[in-house]
């Protein structure tokens, strides 16, 4: 009767699907947010206080917002774009990066049209300054989409401790299983909607949390995303298998982990294949 309840949070059944608007939050404030936007901003103030693109004419404090409007909209136009083509594209990162810029680029154009029109004295809305703007635009969209491509390159990951520390590897994430499992080993996460599926020695189990979160509680067990929903230890990898182009980790308990184009490099370098 004691493990009642955790054989019940055991079955907890996944969410049918994550909304359109849960996937634009995730994107939005998904782990590098605060890098992403705050480079964002650091542009806008280049931009203001270079006058650049011919804004010189606008006070100070109103060009700034200006820019800061057209800045945050163009990140969140690539943001949206990159998250789009991670999840229904297979490219690799040249392609990925062309088509970003081939998307956003008219995106962005229309963005900004509607924006200086917001912010000109006239409010007009001139047909003949789309085609002026695509070349300002495009320097946008191209620096944007290499913010992109950088990031989401970059995989995050969780550190062993040294030899001398006592405390159990990923002790802070255990508590959050079920007792069951606390004390298994962890072999990987994968994310499902709005839960967690922590694949153990013990078995797996499903946990209300997001994958981001969880890794940055892993520290004490070497591992590394694999994947936008995917964490793995890296003692669990047993095997690394290739078909039709993709590549994949078999993990402890016959589980098969995806390894994304966009971080393939990263884990080459740090010595997983």
């Amino acid at each position: 009767m004691r493990e009642t309840p955790d054989l019940l949070r055991e079955k907890t059944a996944p969410a049918t699907g994550a909304s359109r608007m849960t996937d634009l939050i995730a994107t939005l404030v998904g782990p590098h947010w605060l890098r992403t936007y705050g480079i964002a901003l650091g542009m806008a103030l280049l931009l203001t206080f270079t006058a650049a693109n011919g804004t010189d004419g606008i006070p100070l404090l109103i060009r700034f917002a200006y820019w800061v409007v057209v800045l945050v909209l163009g990140t969140l136009a690539a943001q949206v774009t990159g998250r789009a083509l991670d999840r229904f594209a297979n490219f690799n990162l040249w392609q990925t990066l062309v088509a970003m810029i081939a998307i956003t680029t008219p995106l962005i154009c229309v963005m900004v049209w509607l924006v200086t029109a917001g912010f000109s004295t006239d409010h007009s809305l001139h047909p003949a300054r789309l085609i002026y703007l695509f070349g300002p635009v495009l320097v946008i969209t191209l620096a944007m989409a290499a913010l992109h491509v950088l990031i989401s390159g970059t995989p995050a990951q969780s550190h062993a401790f040294k030899a001398e520390d006592k405390t159990e590897p990923g002790a802070i994430f255990r508590e959050r299983l079920p007792f069951k499992y606390r004390h298994a080993e962890i072999y990987a996460l994968e994310a499902e909607d709005h839960y967690l599926r922590v694949h153990t020695s013990a078995g797996d189990t499903l946990i209300l949390m997001r994958l981001y979160d969880a890794i940055r509680e892993l520290d004490g067990i070497e591992g590394s995303q694999t994947h936008r929903s995917w964490w793995v230890a890296r003692d669990a990898v047993t095997d690394t298998n290739r078909s039709n182009g993709r590549v994949g980790f078999t993990l402890k308990g016959d589980v098969t982990a995806p390894v994304s184009r966009s971080f393939h490099k990263a884990l080459r370098h740090d010595g997983w294949f």
